[in-house]
């Protein structure tokens, strides 16, 4: 008597080579998918970490203004050293001033407070300083733009 229910071994061969060749589409699809994953939460951390930073920068830029403004009256070399200090940090974690004087207006880096006799759209003044980090604006540099007529003399 022969059963009937029984297949070939050949068919059986080519239905496990055909199961083996999904699974590993499938381990292959996975793998892809866990190293987006990875790559995903490690850019989300390092946004994190930066936006962190960002905002404790942003608090420190109103005090290194005042030593600024400190450093304009008095001379003092414990201000200059704090000062010093402070600027450390800030090239430290990549934060660079904007350049603004005689540089032409950018609405991105640069916030208009009025304007003033000089050439048209070009930086006549600056009344804060602007800061980027990482390429970014952290805080806008406010400024004095020309207005295109010739500065009285």
């Amino acid at each position: 008597m022969s059963d009937e229910t029984t297949t070939p071994p050949e068919q059986d061969i080519e239905l496990l080579k055909s199961q083996l060749a999904q699974m590993t589409d499938t381990c292959r699809r996975a793998l892809a998918d866990l190293s987006n994953y990875k790559k995903f939460v490690d850019d989300q951390r390092k946004q994190a970490s930066w936006y962190g930073i960002a905002e404790i920068i942003k608090d420190i830029l109103p005090i290194i203004d005042n030593f600024d403004r400190a450093r304009e009256h008095v001379k003092d070399e414990g201000i200059e050293a704090i000062y010093r200090q402070l600027t450390a940090i800030l090239q430290k974690h990549r934060v660079q001033q904007i350049e603004t004087i005689d540089k032409p207006f950018n609405a991105t880096e640069h916030e208009v407070l009025s304007q003033a006799p000089g050439p048209e759209g070009v930086i006549v003044a600056e009344f804060e300083k602007g800061y980027t980090i990482g390429g970014q604006v952290l805080r806008p540099a406010k400024v004095i733009v020309g207005n295109g007529q010739n500065p009285v003399e």
